[in-house]
């Protein structure tokens, strides 16, 4: 039985993303399904949504933020990282890896390719992990019923 949904869930900030490029919706990259979220601004991001997705039983998250400093939105780059850095205190406390979720800054002035390669780079990282304890769990525990 194949688990439902996504195995790493990448939010983008619209406002980071280079002129001239999107990243595709879904992807495949190291056996893991990647599916893509456009935030409008990675600020927006509250911690509660970004647990209810570990919740869920995604192996990571990578938030794409503004780089420090070159917000649009004034501080949502700010905010992004002190909820990211909530959401790791929070997966340490219960065990889980905290490098579950990244937070890199990417540059609408960055050529697409790179953009793309730091947001795959990211995505490789939590790939590289196991997957998450909470959908095994869960995926055993529907087997087993």
């Amino acid at each position: 039985m194949e688990p439902v949904g996504p195995d790493v869930i990448a939010y983008l900030c619209t406002n980071c993303i280079p002129t001239g490029g999107r990243l595709p919706r879904r992807w495949e990259q190291q056996g893991a399904h990647v599916a893509v979220r456009e935030v409008p601004c990675s600020g927006k991001m509250d911690g509660q949504y970004l647990l209810h997705a570990l919740e869920g039983g995604v192996r990571g998250l990578c938030v794409v933020a503004c780089p420090k400093g070159a917000c649009q939105l004034a501080q949502g780059n700010y905010r992004a990282e002190v909820r990211v850095g909530t959401v790791r205190r929070l997966l340490a406390e219960i065990g889980l890896d905290p490098a579950r979720i990244e937070l890199v800054h990417g540059s609408p002035e960055d050529p697409f390719d790179r953009f793309d390669a730091l947001v795959r780079e990211a995505v490789g990282r939590i790939c590289a992990l196991d997957p998450s304890p909470i959908r095994v769990a869960t995926h055993e525990g529907t087997a087993n019923r």
